[in-house]
């Protein structure tokens, strides 16, 4: 059995060794969760999950599906959308992309597959649903979670009814809506780093048939980094997010939900470590390095920590979270959007309508030399909008043995990328020998239009076996528009244009047998996909503005959803292989950047979710995935000057073979009728490779996280207040990194260090 790093002792050392009972992470709020019949209050709440885009329990759902509900995610202390993947297997969430500097751009991989890029032109491998509208770019991605009744992490492709860049699995959340009676809640947060957080809702019924929802948030702390020469924070909250939902009854028949929301961030870039300064192994670098402290750095006046007047490694840090850096330190987002959801209950038929549209700017700038030289330092300003339409039918028919959705979906985005790239500055002809500046000032501009029609139905063949049967057509459309010129002349690198359209067909067929009323075995077959595109960051010249098509996943799973004990415990396993094709594989080692189809995959593993309740008291859950990803053909695909740096030995990007969580909770009523509640959580992952290449400096090893919460709730449950920690063992851990081989340079982006709150929320 492979080694699962140091697992063990951390477990004997944290006393959580009890974890390895429980597990499917789906505790559902009080609103989610229906009432057992037998009233026994031992029982496991039941979960509603909408993963096939209908509601049903979360136990007769034939996919792969963590949940948990608005209660589990306060009592785990999930405040932004990436902590979700601390307690569901498989997947990696991380919220500062390599390159970027930004805190909200998210890199999400689910079983292996995913996108690595924040860039506007490249295109996620997870899809991820706010109250059924589509997010499109990873930046901005990392969202807060904040009046969130429900997280679901839906493993494996959901190309059939969610369509494009869902290929590794979708992350669907939805917010708490309006409700019928006056009411709402308030909490305040103090901290470490200076935190200071407040946030609430208030539902306020505007007559018989229609309700209003109001929730905000202010989030403030200090950066958890520091520049040493500026002390300027790193990695700071201040943010504030508000939404507004508004829920009209205009009949028996019809539901209208509108809602609109805006997020507004004035923050400092997360931190970089700088890892090396000088040669990058198995890189053949041009002398930037050498050339920069020969002729440039010398009459610049920055004096290095070691006396010198150069670029050296005197400038590393041994603290992952300080630097000598004094450039851009930005980190800018406004997120808006505004939606509107139609119901009508039309008899045998239900209709649903979508309509949105979301909007963003974001300017994030870093220093990526991290010294007080220009040698690397990089500007994004993206603006994005997005328009969707979705409309569905859905119902049953054949005496309710079909149970059915169908319908068709149309997406139309524009985003802009403008930026530069201040790479060796300084180094031109006339002041040093070649190889001169490649600093360049960027300009992208993307437009992507899809349109797709879908079906899906679930036929019951016996009283035990059903069928399901669904297919979706896909048609992409992308326009780009390029212009990137070199800042030391103004010179062309390249001014174009691109289009482009892809086809694709994504059908998923699956049997269900219910053999107990706690029992159900499926299997499935199911195909997803990621839209192509075009490189859009060329060193040289235009040629190298290649086209690549889209990558495909067929995933063939088994697994059984399983009640005990008169639902004291509930275990659920899943098993998995994927056939991965035309992986787009994506190189950022400046400036070797580029994306190929130039791979292929096998993708397996196993899954397990277990969850305990042996008394009303006591609960207890566990989580594991075990997953062997490989390469079985690299090379392909490329196109000339692209030089792939992996074989079919390297491993998988964010793909750790365990990635394991366990979490106990007790509960205790004092005599006053207030009660007590303590929880425990640990989050296990094995080794993590950060970059395509697998470089050793930016590999994570296996490392663990722990959290813990103690609440007290008064007896009226009106007032409740809690103490929280997170990362207790104060663990420090890569979560992205990069090399520039060309610049002699690598750095890392670290995890938060460990912290603490305290939390008084008053409901009313």
């Amino acid at each position: 059995m492979p080694r699962i790093g140091n697992v063990s002792g951390r477990l004997r050392a944290g006393g959580l060794l009890v974890c390895a009972v429980a597990g499917v992470q789906a505790t559902a709020s009080p609103a989610l969760a229906q009432a057992t019949s037998t009233g026994d209050t031992a029982q496991i709440e039941e979960v509603v999950v909408t993963a096939r885009r209908r509601e049903e329990r979360l136990q007769d759902t034939p996919v792969a599906v963590t949940a948990l509900g608005g209660e589990a995610l306060q009592s785990r202390g999930v405040e932004s959308v990436d902590q979700i993947a601390k307690f569901a297997p498989s997947i990696r969430f991380d919220g500062a992309a390599a390159l970027s500097g930004g805190n909200y751009n998210a890199t999400v991989f689910i079983r292996g597959v995913g996108q690595n890029d924040f860039a506007i032109f490249s295109d996620p491998g997870v899809g991820v649903y706010v109250d059924g509208v589509y997010y499109a770019r990873s930046i901005g991605g990392t969202l807060d979670a904040f009046d969130v009744s429900r997280i679901e992490v839906l493993r494996g492709p959901q190309g059939t009814l969610f369509g494009k860049n869902t290929i590794g699995g979708a992350v669907i959340i939805t917010t708490d809506q309006p409700k019928d009676a006056f009411g709402g809640k308030i909490e305040g947060v103090i901290g470490s780093l200076d935190r200071r957080d407040v946030k609430g809702h208030v539902d306020i019924p505007l007559g018989d048939k229609v309700s209003a929802r109001l929730s905000a948030a202010r989030l403030t702390r200090d950066g958890y980094g520091k520049r040493l020469l500026t002390g300027d924070d790193l990695g700071d909250r201040n943010a504030t997010a508000a939404r507004a939902q508004l829920r009209w009854e205009a009949s028996d028949a019809v539901t209208v939900n509108l809602s609109a929301d805006y997020t507004r961030a004035r923050e400092h870039s997360a931190p970089q470590k700088l890892l090396v300064i000088g040669s990058v192994p198995g890189f053949v670098a041009g002398p930037f390095i050498a050339n920069f402290n020969t002729y440039v750095a010398p009459g610049l006046g920055i004096t290095a920590p070691n006396g010198s007047k150069t670029l050296n490694t005197s400038f590393l840090t041994d603290d992952p979270y300080t630097t000598y850096g004094t450039g851009p330190n930005i980190n800018d987002l406004d997120l808006w959007g505004t939606s509107a959801t139609v119901d009508w209950d039309l008899g045998a038929i239900s209709f649903k309508s979508i309509s949105a549209i979301r909007g963003l700017k974001a300017t994030f700038a870093r220093d990526g030399d991290n010294t007080p030289f220009t040698f690397r330092e990089t500007f994004n300003h993206d603006v994005q909008a997005q328009y969707s339409q979705e409309f569905q039918f859905s119902g049953q028919s054949f005496d309710n043995r079909l149970t059915w959705v169908t319908g068709v979906y149309a997406f139309r985005e524009r985003g802009t990328d403008s930026g530069f790239a201040k790479l060796a500055l300084g180094l031109a002809p006339g002041v040093s020998p070649p190889p001169y500046s490649p600093s360049a000032a960027v300009y992208t501009k993307v437009t992507s239009t899809t349109y797709a029609a879908f079906a899906q139905g679930s036929l019951t063949l016996t009283d035990r076996l059903s069928a399901t049967l669904g297919a979706r057509y896909n048609r992409d459309e992308k326009d780009y528009v390029l212009d990137h010129r070199r800042i030391r002349d103004g010179g062309v690198i390249a001014q174009l244009s691109r289009s482009g359209s892809w086809n694709s067909f994504t059908p998923k067929v699956g049997l269900e047998f219910k053999a107990t009323p706690d029992i159900l075995l499926y299997g499935s077959i199911g195909k997803g996909f990621k839209s192509g595109g075009f490189n859009a960051r060329p060193l040289n010249d235009a040629s190298e503005v290649t086209e690549y098509q889209p990558e495909t996943l067929v995933t063939y799973e088994a697994g059984a959803k399983t009640a005990w004990l008169g639902r004291r415990l509930i275990l659920n396993v899943a098993g998995y292989f994927s056939d991965y094709q035309d992986i787009q594989v994506t190189v950022n080692q400046t400036p070797r950047n580029f994306v190929a189809n130039a791979a292929a995959g096998e993708v397996k593993g196993v899954e397990v979710e277990l969850q305990a309740r042996p008394t009303t008291n006591w609960s207890f859950n566990f989580g594991g995935g075990y997953m062997d990803a490989k390469y079985t053909e690299v090379g392909n695909g490329l196109a000339a000057g692209q030089v792939l740096p992996i074989t079919l030995a390297t491993h998988f990007v964010k793909a750790p073979k365990w990635t394991l969580n366990g979490g106990v909770e007790y509960g205790h009523d004092l005599p006053n009728g207030g009660r007590v509640t303590a929880r425990a959580d640990w989050t296990h992952y094995s080794t993590v490779y950060n970059d395509v290449a697998n470089d050793p400096d930016l590999t994570q090893p296996a490392y663990d996280l722990f959290g813990a919460r103690l609440a007290y709730a008064s007896p009226d449950q009106l007032w409740q207040i809690a103490l929280f920690g997170s990362n207790l063992s104060d663990e420090r851990y890569k979560v992205s990194g990069n090399a520039s081989s060309g610049f002699g340079l690598k750095e890392a982006s670290y995890g938060r260090p460990r912290e603490w709150g305290l939390s008084l929320s008053r409901k009313f």
